[in-house]
């Protein structure tokens, strides 16, 4: 605090017997005329000055002029022997804090004092929390301009609303001419799924930093992260270097700089800031072209054919081929005509629109699991079922992967399929066997078991050699020769045998003995009898 008077002891009262160091105030300097007044107060820039109105050299109405001017901020308080209105009104007008008229007590000199230092301290706490509110708005900006573009991206608007903000923002980009260019890195859940959330996160810096990078070597550019693996680039495209330049020289950095590869989708240009979701929804059209690719490859949507709304359906027979395979288990002929089905989607000039092609695997998808349902029982499809619901709620998936879940949806229904026939098949040579067994005397001709089990005599025939690994007579006459070392063994004589096993000639029995063991039925029970 300041005090300037032309009387002295008034000063000289002020500063030294009041004890301002208790209530928080400091005097920095005294004056004794307006001229000298103001210097000191350009000097020490006080927060408070005392100055009386009637002065030597400059009176204190004028000294107050030169103040407010330049430091607006200090409180005056006029001290004046003066009661005249005009006095009062020129200090209003001048901005003055207070007015006490002379003679004044201590007290009031003291409560005058710290109700200005109270306003004094209000208004710093003000502009601190102004100071503070900037502080944050600008700590804020980057992510209140991702948040604009966010809007601008998802949201048709009209010019006017648009450009509200884009001052207010700072933006860095000129106001007209725009390209919308999408990031996305390739197979990022695949490869970052067992990484520390901190190594993922530099993954994604690293990729956004070479996208900066790249941009600012040719033009203006506003980079954010749009979702967990990707980044939408907003740029002025300058008139020596293409878009589709810029991305392919950003995902060539990207594969030279890290262990990743990047898809790059590029809108058309736009005009105007409201047009920018345009060239945002063709990005996201090409982009989504990296279905074919796997990825590693910049899609412009400028290059890109008018979409086809509706893929070349495969043929009925074609269908009907591979339900055929499916139905008898033939998993590698399935594989063959589910290979020639993509292909036939891929090798357009202009392959349809990843999402056609997805709408076609469903179906094809859902064909196949009623055709496996047809044929298992609900125990035996559970896992086909999980299988289905699982590659359904990827939506990530590439061609090459959903042709791999295809491929493993056959696998899964084809190795059960294959299972039952087996199943089948050893139970219809069982019960062959056990007739077999139970009538081993019977003559009975390969067409009359076949005819046990409702088969044709050829197929049975070889589906039993399949199971057994030995034709039927071959089995029969071992069957005979077993229950024939029974016999023998038992002590029964070998016409008797011969008979029980249906075989009416004796010698024609013993030289099949003979064949099946090295030995004649003779020498077989000495050799046992013996023992």
């Amino acid at each position: 605090m300041c005090v300037i008077d032309d009387i002295k002891t008034v000063v000289h009262g002020i500063s030294n017997q009041i004890d301002w160091d208790s209530y928080g105030i400091r005097i920095v300097g005294t004056a004794n005329n307006g001229e000298k007044g103001f210097e000191l107060i350009q000097e020490t820039e006080p927060h408070i000055v005392l100055t009386d109105i009637r002065m030597p050299k400059k009176n204190g109405l004028e000294m107050m002029k030169q103040v407010v001017e330049k430091f607006p901020r200090i409180k005056i308080v006029f001290l004046s022997g003066y009661t005249e209105f005009e006095y009062a009104q020129e200090a209003v007008q001048l901005s003055a804090f207070d007015y006490i008229v002379k003679p004044f007590t201590p007290q009031k000199i003291i409560d005058v004092v710290l109700k200005a230092k109270k306003a004094i301290e209000e208004e710093m706490g003000e502009t601190q929390r102004y100071s503070e509110m900037e502080r944050k708005l600008r700590e804020s900006l980057p992510y209140l301009r991702q948040e604009y573009f966010q809007l601008l991206l998802q949201f048709r608007t009209t010019p006017e609303q648009a450009a509200k903000r884009w001052d207010f923002l700072n933006i860095g980009l000129e106001r007209e001419r725009f390209v919308v260019m999408l990031t996305e890195i390739d197979q990022f859940r695949e490869q970052t799924e067992a990484l520390p959330v901190q190594e993922v996160e530099l993954i994604r810096f690293t990729v956004q930093n070479i996208l900066e990078e790249s941009l600012r070597k040719h033009t203006r550019g506003f980079v954010f992260r749009d979702n967990t693996n990707r980044f939408v680039a907003i740029f002025n495209p300058p008139a020596s270097t293409s878009a589709e330049t810029i991305s392919e020289q950003f995902r060539e950095n990207v594969e030279k700089y890290s262990r990743y590869t990047v898809s790059v989708g590029l809108g058309e240009e736009v005009q105007a800031v409201h047009q920018i979701s345009h060239s945002y929804s063709q990005s996201l059209a090409a982009l989504s072209y990296n279905f074919y690719t796997g990825g590693n490859t910049v899609y412009s949507y400028r290059n890109m054919s008018p979409v086809h709304q509706t893929a070349p359906r495969y043929s009925p027979e074609k269908e009907k081929e591979l339900f055929y395979f499916l139905r008898s288990g033939n998993m590698y002929k399935a594989y063959e005509v589910i290979d020639e089905l993509f292909e036939t989607t891929v090798t357009l000039p202009m392959p349809p629109a990843p999402e056609v092609v997805k709408g076609i695997y469903d179906e094809l998808a859902f064909l196949i699991n009623r055709v496996f349902s047809e044929k298992l029982t609900g125990e035996e499809m559970e896992g086909i079922k999980r299988h289905l619901l699982y590659s359904k709620n990827l939506s990530s998936h590439k061609l090459k992967e959903l042709q791999g879940n295809i491929k493993e949806l056959c696998r899964m229904g084809c190795e059960l399929i294959q299972k039952r026939h087996v199943e089948d098949t050893n139970r219809v040579v069982e019960q062959v066997i056990e007739h077999i067994r139970r009538n081993v005397a019977s003559n009975m001709t390969v067409n009359d078991y076949a005819k046990l089990v409702f088969l044709s005599g050829s197929y049975f025939a070889n589906l039993f050699k399949k199971v057994t690994g030995m034709t039927v007579v071959q089995f029969v006459t071992t069957e005979r020769m077993e229950q024939a070392k029974t016999m023998l063994v038992e002590g029964k004589q070998v016409q008797e045998i011969a008979q029980t096993l249906g075989y009416e000639d004796r010698p024609h029995f013993s030289e099949l003995f003979k064949k099946h063991t090295s030995m004649t039925p003779s020498e077989f029970k000495q050799q046992y009898m013996n023992h």
